[in-house]
């Protein structure tokens, strides 16, 4: 009897330490689904900050003139984004309203909306659901204040709960089968949700009832609900009334244990079976040899009926019995494994794997071993396999046989690979996301600044011009509109490199190179150079230098070249045209002080600006010299710099020379025009 009770201590013991195991990856599971959620409330709250101080910058940037119209107005907030919007004055009065409303310009609105009175003290606020000031349909809102010369003003744009943006961040940073994500606000309306809604002003009460019941006692743990349990965290997101939570059902949430347990419980029970069947059999073998005969036929029977690959070994791992779950892991016949080891099935990468436990056991270190590895089948696939390794001793216990389970995980594990594989192209979708928006805020920007001051100047300029006409001498009129005319080709310019970075972006720029002279081109270039008085600029070129360039784009790239020559250089300015073996080199050189050493490496970036020498006291907006590599690129040329000694900066544009097949094709093109 004393080896049937160690055997139960030894299951009772087994299963509790199962039992305790399983619960403690439930419990892993479940910190990793709680710190999921917490890791969407800093995102979220990283999105309402981001979006908070977006809104600041691009306000004062482009709503704290003295009077903003509602035509301004309108520009601005579709720039925001918004599809409502509104502008209000110190005392809360409101300036401009997007829907336009007539009949609440003027009125103090701040008494109405909470966010608006915290953003009229200095603080910028994030709305729960309410009622837009324009159209009364329930929105969220955020809240900005700026000072201006007339004093601070408050700009706060509005989102409709319905089809919110918001929604689209949860599946992406919480990755979950079947979970549903909802923020909500202190009187428990609904923000954003993943789950559709078809309320005007949806409720976490009305929408989910059990949730809202659950998270009135606790901010996270379990609740029944329609036959099943559902686990549920939620937390604040800071910054904002808000509150973000998640909820899954437990089956969902825990599916990927399920093949583990499985796989444990099998385990336990074949250690069990083996473990009686060794017991019985030592134990009637004392007795008759008619009860070790029926104990070895019962464990025949639970070893060849196990679904679970089962190898008995002899102490030099030569296999002794097989039963049938592990023929097929392997694809052999029983025959073919007797008497070899079960490392000559060892897939090359893991050999070795099991010397080390096996040697321990046998040393009478340790009773076992669990491990993963794979192995070979017969036709050459590979079979990957958790194992478990067991050393059965006699009654002086010395080792005689080795029991070794496999458990074929293949599939297992290439689904989880599979998973890994789509969480990394998730995180990557995510990323060129991120970047997208990046770039879309440094044009919104530019669009705002740039583009707006010399439209600006020309209107100003005009509306004094037409009040004063009659008053201003023919001088001061002349100087007026050089500075409209110069502003107008500022402006002008600013809109070209926009539609050139537009074409970039959507691949629609082509070139169409095509054999010309480079010299005359760029003694086009120069001519049409708009260069300020007393800037010289010397041409040195052969009379005729014939290269294959796209002529648009090459005067674009000399263009863009010379601005910058004379922007940031000092004269003289020499432009010079040296012909190379298989190339035209075209040079231009000033006297300035050159590029900071520090920013060289980023000097063709987009939107990169140096941050020392000239490039701080000069209007730019960082897209000059990148267009200029971009068109250089795509015409089959090329842009470098260097520096001008003993000062100065020297960019040089390669021109690949047109062949004599190319010139040969262009004389009989003439001669038969």
């Amino acid at each position: 009897m004393t080896p049937l009770v160690v055997w139960l201590l030894l299951v009772i013991l087994g299963t509790g330490v199962l039992l305790w195991q399983q619960n403690n990856s439930r419990r892993t599971v479940v910190q990793r689904f709680d710190n999921g959620v917490s890791l969407l409330g800093d995102f979220m709250t990283g999105i309402a900050t981001g979006v908070l101080e977006r809104q600041g910058v691009q306000a004062r940037a482009s709503l704290a003139d003295p009077v903003v119209r509602a035509r301004d107005f309108e520009r601005a907030v579709a720039g925001f984004g918004y599809p409502a919007a509104v502008l209000l004055d110190a005392r809360g009065r409101v300036l401009q309203v997007v829907p336009a409303d007539p009949s609440v310009i003027g009125k103090d609105i701040s008494g109405r909306y909470a966010h608006l009175r915290t953003a009229l003290d200095g603080t910028p606020a994030v709305s729960g659901v309410v009622d837009s000031a324009a159209e009364g349909i329930p929105v969220v809102a955020f809240a900005v204040p700026f000072d201006t010369a007339q004093g601070r003003r408050v700009f706060s744009g509005a989102i409709p709960i319905k089809a919110s943006p918001l929604a689209s961040y949860f599946t992406s940073a919480l990755s979950l089968t079947g979970a549903r994500i909802q923020l909500a606000d202190p009187g428990g309306g609904i923000v954003a949700a993943t789950e559709p809604f078809a309320a005007r002003t949806p409720t976490l009460a009305t929408q989910d009832p059990p949730l809202a019941a659950a998270l009135s006692q606790d901010r996270d743990g379990r609740y029944r609900a329609g036959g099943h349990w559902w686990r549920y965290a939620s937390v604040a997101v800071t910054g904002t009334p808000w509150r973000l939570s998640a909820t899954v059902r437990e089956d969902v949430l825990y599916a990927s244990l399920a093949d583990n347990e499985i796989a444990g419980r099998a385990a336990l029970g074949g250690a069990a079976v083996v473990g009686l069947a060794v017991v019985l059999a030592a134990g009637r073998a004392r007795a008759s040899r008619r009860q070790l005969l029926l104990s070895e036929r019962r464990f025949r029977k639970v070893f060849d009926g196990s679904r679970i690959g089962m190898v008995l070994a002899d102490t030099e791992a030569r296999c002794l019995r097989v039963n049938p779950a592990a023929c097929q892991i392997f694809g052999l016949a029983e025959a073919e494994f007797l008497g070899r080891r079960l490392e000559d099935f060892t897939h090359p990468g893991d050999a070795g794997l099991t010397a080390g436990p096996m040697r321990d056991c046998l040393a009478g270190r340790i009773d076992g071993f669990d491990l993963d590895k794979r192995y070979l089948r017969a036709d050459g696939g590979v079979v990957e396999a958790s194992i478990t390794t067991a050393v059965l001793r006699d009654d002086e216990d010395r080792p005689l046989y080795f029991a070794t389970q496999i458990i074929d995980t293949t599939e297992r594990r290439a689904l989880e690979r599979e998973r890994q594989r789509d969480r990394a192209e998730l995180a990557r979708r995510a990323e060129e996301l991120q970047d997208a928006n990046t770039h879309l805020a440094d044009v919104m920007a530019m669009l705002s600044h740039d583009v707006r001051q010399p439209l600006a100047k020309i209107v100003g300029l005009g509306e004094l011009l037409l009040e004063e006409w009659a008053d201003v001498p023919e001088h001061v009129k002349t100087d007026d509109v050089r500075r409209m005319t110069v502003a107008g080709h500022r402006a002008n310019d600013l809109v070209t490199d926009i539609l050139m970075l537009a074409q970039f972006d959507a691949g629609a720029m082509l070139a169409r190179p095509v054999r010309i002279d480079i010299s005359h081109a760029v003694r086009e270039a120069v001519t049409a150079h708009h260069v300020g008085a007393g800037t010289p600029i010397c041409v040195i070129a052969p009379d005729e230098t014939t290269g294959l360039a796209d002529p648009g784009q090459l005067q674009l790239i000399l263009g863009n070249l010379l601005t910058n020559a004379t922007k940031y250089g000092r004269p003289p300015i020499e432009v010079t045209v040296v012909n190379a073996e298989e190339q035209v080199a075209v040079r231009i050189a000033d006297h300035g002080e050159g590029v900071p050493p520090d920013f060289v490496p980023h000097l063709f970036d987009r939107f990169a600006r140096a941050g020392t020498g000239v490039a701080t006291t000069t209007s730019g907006t960082g897209l000059g010299l990148y267009l200029v590599r971009q068109l250089a690129q795509a015409g089959g040329l090329d842009v470098s710099y260097e520096r001008n000694e003993p000062h100065g900066a020297v960019f040089t544009v390669t021109v690949p020379r047109a062949s004599s097949g190319a010139r040969r094709r262009d004389a009989e093109a003439e001669f038969a025009t």
